[in-house]
């Protein structure tokens, strides 16, 4: 079942055009969903990356999250959650995740395009932070300033803004160590199931970047 959910996320295949090798499409399908409302992909997640921080020499919960945003454009699939972006001229989803400094995905979230980043980090850090006792830092870009009261007066979190003022307009410069969020992205994106928002709702699309998360890791162990 694990294997099938897996491949499907690598390949981006229809359900129907699963290979018959993993059973009945229609049974895999339900039980994702049966796991996608229940959070197993979330407590996966969390097996996964505390086996890797301990592997590593680290504690198996981190003390600082790096977070970070992505806007995807949305398929074509009737009624659902995504929105215009005025800034990218898309309807779609965005994307957020937080990753610890080794670069592991700690939690996901989708929601629509229009989120605010700090909203979108916000909903984002609600998840984690009430079971995070360790977590003292939390580090994003100058679009994530509006965050540093927010999370100091709900959690007595530091959050730390990391911006290149020398940076010339228009080029890249890796910020360290943020740049571990923008590799995580691109892990994940090699997933093809996230070639763009397929999803119809919020759920789904964010059990579908935490199915990617754990094959991700998996490669790892």
């Amino acid at each position: 079942m694990v294997n099938a959910v897996l491949y499907q996320a690598k390949t981006g295949c229809q359900w129907r055009m699963l290979p018959a090798e993993f059973g009945s499409w229609n049974t895999i399908w339900r039980t994702f969903a049966r796991w996608r409302d229940r959070g197993v992909w979330q407590q996966v997640m969390d097996v996964l990356r505390r086996h890797l921080r301990v592997a590593a020499g680290r504690d198996p919960e981190p003390s600082l999250l790096m977070v970070d945003c992505q806007v995807v454009k949305g398929g074509r699939c009737g009624a659902d959650f995504h929105e215009g972006h005025y800034k990218y001229r898309l309807r779609g989803a965005k994307r957020a995740v937080a990753v610890d400094y080794l670069g592991l995905p700690v939690t996901v979230n989708v929601t629509g395009a229009r989120t605010h980043e700090v909203k979108a980090a916000r909903q984002l850090l609600d998840r984690v932070l009430p079971e995070a006792a360790r977590v003292a830092t939390v580090m994003g870009d100058r679009g994530f300033r509006g965050l540093a009261t927010q999370l100091e007066r709900a959690y007595g979190v530091e959050t730390v803004i990391k911006h290149d003022e020398n940076r010339p307009r228009g080029e890249f410069r890796p910020l360290q160590p943020l740049w571990k969020v923008e590799a995580a992205f691109a892990d994940l994106g090699r997933w093809r199931r996230l070639a763009r928002s397929f999803e119809g709702t919020s759920a789904s699309a964010t059990a579908w970047m935490q199915v990617a998360a754990v094959g991700v890791m998996l490669r790892q162990v």
